[in-house]
């Protein structure tokens, strides 16, 4: 019984492994060969920006990546329309306009890490009062944790990419699914255990008085060795049973008549 239990388990296992490895090969083909803006600039593929942002200049005079393949977009319906009819290989912009894109498009990633440093800012005129109050209270907003939580909320909680990459990760095969399997394993190797014990100390029981009388009297140690030198012997007593069967079993038919009627 703890065989056949132990061979489901490992035959579940195995199927599990083989269809989560099957499903990890498959997304490594069919991932985008764009890796970020260095493969970008070395590619020839359109690449979408947003009108009236730096990023056209950027592009340009920057990575000096020719005009004719820059393709204007307006809104991001327009990016998530140009890049899934293939218009666009990949579409580049400022970090909060990419964040907002995403949170209403989970379907689409960002490949690569961010190549710019520059972020955003108020303008005020020289020597207004309004510039220190302004940077005092970011300050203290980002101290606090309050600007992350409001980036979070704004762009993040609102959106159902939250509930789609806890559904994919739930999906994934982890060690806790198995934990039923290797509780049933576990019980039924102890209740093996418990069966084949409880049977050897009813036959030792039964067979110290005949045997050794004396050894009630004895110590602890004394009485475990005899035990164990018991259980090793019934051990040997039935493996030659069991060859005795095997031997019994591939014998020929008319051997055994010849040696029955010699017997008689």
């Amino acid at each position: 019984m703890v065989l056949v239990i132990w061979l489901f388990v490992v035959l579940i296992i195995k199927s599990s492994y083989t269809a989560s490895l099957t499903s990890f090969l498959t997304v490594e083909q069919l991932s985008s060969s764009i890796k970020g803006i260095e493969s970008l600039t070395t590619s020839t593929v359109p690449i979408g920006y947003q009108v009236g942002s730096y990023a056209e200049k950027y592009l340009t005079e920057e990575l000096n990546i020719p005009q004719s393949r820059l393709k204007p977009l307006k809104s991001p319906e327009e990016y998530a329309d140009a890049l899934q009819r293939r218009k666009v290989a990949a579409v580049v912009d400022e970090q909060p306009y990419v964040d907002n894109f995403l949170s209403r498009y989970c379907q689409f990633s960002v490949a690569g890490q961010q190549f710019t440093k520059s972020g955003w800012g108020f303008a005020f005129k020289r020597d207004s009062p309004l510039a220190l109050d302004m940077s005092t209270a970011l300050l203290e907003l980002s101290e606090d944790g309050k600007l992350q939580y409001i980036t979070e909320y704004w762009l993040t909680s609102k959106t159902s990419c939250k509930l789609k990459t806890a559904l994919n990760e739930s999906d994934q095969l982890k060690i806790d699914n198995f934990i039923g399997l290797f509780l049933i394993c576990g019980v039924a190797c102890i209740l093996a255990l418990i069966i084949y014990f409880s049977v050897m100390l009813y036959q030792f029981q039964r067979h110290l008085p005949q045997t050794e009388p004396s050894t009630n009297s004895s110590s602890h140690s004394v009485r475990l060795k005899t035990f164990l030198s018991f259980v090793d012997k019934k051990e040997n007593v039935s493996s030659r049973r069991l060859k005795r069967k095997r031997l019994s079993a591939s014998m020929p038919a008319n051997v055994g008549d010849v040696i029955e009627v010699e017997s008689r």
